[in-house]
């Protein structure tokens, strides 16, 4: 039972991310590196941008 539910948290938490990406604008490869890169992070930053700028994603 502990299993699953961390599973079932680690899968909300994860959707949580690429659905504040989505919101931010950005599309499925940004969100992704972006959720990727800031996996520790509860949201993304507000420097999402700039930083996704200097690591040259499009």
């Amino acid at each position: 039972m502990t299993s699953y539910l961390f599973n079932l948290n680690s899968f909300c938490n994860c959707s949580q991310k690429f659905i504040d990406a989505y919101s931010q604008g950005l599309n499925g490869r940004q969100a992704a590196w972006a959720t990727h890169k800031y996996k520790g992070h509860r949201i993304l930053p507000e420097s999402l941008m700039n930083d996704m700028e200097q690591e040259n994603v499009a």
